[in-house]
């Protein structure tokens, strides 16, 4: 198959302030679709968001959850042990902005993100740029798209319990497991940073839709 270029982004976001929420962790990989390639890549924690507001967190989840207003600061001490390792540093969106614009103008890349609904907006409200990228789509709605009448996707759900709770269950698209149905079982959960779910997980569920042909853009 033709090279195809794609940027695949990935946030992680504060607390609503006055009804808006900004990104804290900002990932995206530049890669080739066709080979598998990453020709690029950044993940970092954003200024004057990550360093002054709280992780997002939902306040009706279980005190053992993930994503518990319980688990906010074990969270932030896992990326503090990053900046430590030297995975991850503060930068400011401006600092995001020129790598953005760099790889826009190098390779044209298609843009997209799983949930692009949920990503865009607060990269905007964070004054990261994205309208150099001229071609975007949603990753989720493509997966989706895809595997909801994709028979075998449906019963590996089945299989695993993998379904939505719904009064008529359907399969669950969460990148999580869409990626473990195209990797295979022993991929482990995201850990929900945003470079390491764009790259390790978003990167692959749009290159198998692009060998399948089942992205926007196509041709």
């Amino acid at each position: 198959m033709k090279d195809r270029f794609e940027l695949i982004l990935d946030s992680e976001t504060t607390v609503e302030v006055d009804k808006t929420q900004y990104v804290a962790d900002f990932g995206a990989v530049v890669a080739n679709l066709a080979t598998g390639e990453i020709i690029d890549e950044l993940g970092v924690l954003i200024a004057g968001q990550f360093d002054r507001l709280d992780l997002w967190s939902d306040v009706r989840a279980p005190a053992g959850e993930f994503w518990s207003v319980q688990n906010e600061r074990a969270r932030r001490k896992q990326y503090l042990k990053r900046i430590e390792n030297g995975s991850r540093s503060i930068a400011s969106a401006s600092l995001v902005n020129i790598w953005l614009a760099k790889n826009a103008g190098k390779y044209n890349p298609i843009a997209t993100a799983y949930n692009k609904q949920y990503d865009w907006p607060k990269c905007d409200n964070t004054g990261i740029n994205l309208s150099p990228f001229g071609r975007s789509y949603c990753l989720l709605k493509a997966a989706r798209d895809e595997l909801t009448r994709d028979a075998d996707y449906v019963a590996w759900c089945q299989e695993r319990g993998h379904m939505t709770r719904h009064k008529t269950p359907r399969p669950q698209m969460n990148a999580d497991c869409v990626a473990r149905y195209f990797l295979g079982d022993s991929l482990p959960p995201e850990p929900h940073t945003a470079l390491e779910d764009a790259r390790d997980y978003e990167l692959a569920i749009a290159s198998a839709l692009y060998h399948r042909g089942a992205l926007p853009f196509m041709g």
